[in-house]
């Protein structure tokens, strides 16, 4: 593979993301029993979003063969994704769209809002991972389901005073937070933030 350079270096390790959401009717028909998600150096709210999207791709196109529609679970991964997509090779040996030029490694539009730590009905817990503020729009990526359920923060209450506040920062690991949801979460579950809301 030559190597060049421009007035920004080479780019020979900075790759698109791998995404075959399109193409799971093929790897499945193929005979494929199992896939691997790239989770190195990726944050757990990375790896529930991509792990969900394609679960539930495998299971719809399994289910359904003919009713299978990537984009809707093409429109979970856009929510989390750092750079730009490619299929690589697995279309065209010829392929040479899978590097990133632009250098991007973030996402203008959706950011890791926290995590649940604690449900309770009407003050549960959770472990933030960016400021969060009372009318902030979160989603809660809801395990085996492609639909996330949005909501708006009403109100912020501080774990150490159970007073009420209208915003959080991340100051330190295990920042915690507590804020109504609206429907019951499980442990774990995985809340994402819609910038500028």
């Amino acid at each position: 593979m030559p190597v060049e350079y421009d007035e920004k270096g080479t780019y020979i390790f900075s790759s698109k993301d791998l995404c075959l959401l399109k193409e799971i009717p093929e790897i499945i028909d193929m005979g494929v029993d199992s896939l691997k998600i790239e989770g190195r150096l990726k944050t757990e709210y990375y790896l529930a979003s991509v792990v969900n999207s394609y679960r539930n791709a495998i299971d719809d196109y399994i289910n359904s063969p003919k009713d299978y529609d990537y984009t809707k679970y093409l429109k979970e991964i856009d929510k989390v994704k750092t750079r730009s997509l490619t299929d690589f090779y697995f279309n065209d040996r010829n392929n040479k769209d899978f590097q990133e030029f632009e250098g991007k490694q973030y996402n203008p539009d959706y950011e890791f809002g926290g995590k649940v730590i604690e449900y309770e009905e009407d003050k549960s817990i959770i472990e933030i991972k960016n400021k969060l503020f009372v009318g902030d729009t979160l989603e809660i990526i809801i395990p085996g389901k492609i639909e996330v359920c949005k909501f708006t923060i009403d109100k912020l209450w501080s774990v150490e005073t159970d007073e009420e506040i209208d915003s959080v920062s991340p100051g330190k690991k295990g920042q915690l937070v507590k804020m109504h949801l609206p429907i019951k979460c499980e442990k774990d579950w995985i809340i994402r933030r819609k910038k500028n809301s």
